[in-house]
């Protein structure tokens, strides 16, 4: 659904020029923009069809508006270069940003869950369903096509930020659809509006609980994934000169990754032969990703 061949060739064929920090401020600008289009539309929507889901669905669409805008600027400094307060750059901000973004879409579920819950207790008609039912056709489609490009880039850069901006996106895009089933079930049965609402807000409190796992694992330092560090093992071997590896730490912060590593090297090499393993490997690791930092220290043996 939001991984198709030939549109992802499409993109890859007009982006591939653009870092992962272009990218990725493109991706939460594209955000900001159809948040402010959705607000707009679907507050007319609700005022005139009076829906409970409709009403949520505009406060959740505030809410991504305000996460997006906050996203960007977290961006914008991750990309700043370390000075003499930040020796490891500014990257972390982007797993602080993240936590910033739970908490809102916390808040975002449990604002849905409240009104459907005074929505069970006294249910009421919605009105005008046709107007409500187009325009929540044209916010699927706009959020449709943030979603798939907020993922795109999100497998590309792997940042943090754009793939908990597209999380809250994908509650959005549900909420639409069940906005859509209330408006054409609200008739026969009164209770399908408050329903939905909690089916959602149960669902956008799961993506928080996403969003904050991921921002730990960023803040805690754990480890890159296995995939990522059998990636490192293979190139680190694949170096001339390297026996095998003594020592190997990773950890994440934001897009950037870090790589620390201990190699055996033959003890008959001279220290000028070893540095020059040691800085091949180094080039060779930062050929993985575009924002790598690394250390190699050569171990004779």
């Amino acid at each position: 659904m939001f991984n198709i061949a030939i549109v992802n060739k499409l993109l890859d064929a007009y982006f591939h020029k653009y870092s992962a920090i272009e990218l990725s401020k493109k991706s939460i600008a594209f955000g900001v923009f159809i948040s402010l289009f959705l607000i707009a539309i679907k507050m007319i929507a609700w005022l005139i069809s009076d829906s409970i889901s409709m009403q949520a669905s505009m406060n959740d669409s505030i809410l991504d508006a305000l996460t997006s805008f906050a996203a960007f600027h977290a961006l914008r400094v991750s990309d700043i270069n370390h000075d003499e307060n930040h020796n490891f750059g500014h990257e972390k901000v982007e797993g602080i940003a993240a936590l910033f973004q739970c908490l809102v879409v916390i808040y975002s579920g449990l604002d849905i869950c409240h009104d459907a819950y005074e929505m069970l207790l006294d249910p009421k008609p919605i009105t005008n369903t046709t107007v409500g039912l187009v325009v929540m056709a044209i916010a699927c489609v706009a959020v449709y096509q943030l979603i798939y490009f907020q993922k795109y880039v999100a497998a590309k850069t792997e940042s943090l930020l754009v793939s908990g901006d597209s999380l809250h996106y994908v509650s959005d895009f549900l909420m639409n659809i069940c906005i859509m089933v209330s408006l054409l079930l609200s008739t026969v049965y009164v209770y399908v509006d408050a329903i939905c609402g909690l089916v959602v807000g149960v669902y956008v409190l799961y993506n928080a609980v996403l969003i904050l796992k991921n921002a730990l694992i960023d803040l805690m330092d754990e480890a890159l994934p296995l995939a990522a560090r059998e990636k490192i093992e293979n190139t680190i071997k694949s170096v001339q000169g390297v026996q095998k590896i003594s020592v190997l730490r990773t950890r994440s912060a934001g897009m950037k990754k870090y790589v620390e590593a201990i190699i055996v090297v033959d003890s008959k090499l001279s220290i000028e032969e070893a540095n020059n393993i040691c800085e091949n490997t180094e080039l060779a690791l930062k050929k993985l990703w575009d924002k790598v930092d690394t250390f190699v220290k050569a171990q004779p043996k």
